[in-house]
């Protein structure tokens, strides 16, 4: 009569904290946390790293839900960084405006919260006459305040001024009567 044997086969287990190096293609499974690993192998063996890889089971599905939280979170928050960089670059896109001979008009309503400020960067031609300068624009408290900064080749004819529209600040000009249209370029970006 053949003798018939049983063999068992256990892999190491405890908790997961406490799971030692596991040999190659030795298991290791974690009672706490119900999670399954592998060993990796060695260096000498052609592994190209040592230590463990878990195995997916149905309790890694929690884990990768978080994962997947994380990045959803993650991806919300760059789409917000996105916008906010979109938004600035738009505004450092150099904007033209013909400013017409002999005329009072506004140019652009910019938005300027309370505590705010912003900074234009622009250059105006007429002739052979330029005038570069750099106006900045603070709401403090429900006034606004603007520095015109510039220099200027030659006398261009053109004022700029700032007239209020609710939380907006409108860009304005007057030109003087030299027979020619003038050329405003500007940027602008808040500064905090």
């Amino acid at each position: 009569m053949a003798v018939l044997e049983v063999a068992k086969i256990q892999v190491r287990s405890g908790l997961q904290e406490n799971l030692p190096a596991l040999d190659t293609g030795e298991f290791g499974w974690c009672v706490d946390t119900q999670r399954l690993f592998i060993g990796k192998g060695t260096l000498a063996e052609g592994a190209p790293q040592t230590g463990v890889t878990e195995i997916l089971t149905e309790y890694s599905i929690g884990l990768i839900n978080v994962g997947i939280i994380s990045l959803e979170a993650n991806v919300a928050n760059l789409a917000a960084n996105v916008a906010t960089l979109t938004s600035i670059v738009s505004n450092l896109t150099p904007q033209t405006v013909t400013l017409l001979n002999n005329t009072t008009a506004n140019i652009t309503p910019i938005t300027v919260w309370s505590a705010n400020s912003q900074l234009i960067s622009y250059s105006i031609t007429r002739n052979t006459a330029i005038r570069i300068g750099s106006l900045k624009v603070t709401n403090l408290s429900g006034n606004v305040v603007y520095d015109d900064d510039y220099s200027e080749t030659a006398v261009t004819g053109v004022t700029l001024s700032f007239g209020s529209n609710a939380n907006a600040v409108v860009l304005g000009y007057t030109s003087t009567n030299t027979g020619d249209n003038a050329s405003l370029t500007y940027v602008y970006q808040n500064l905090r």
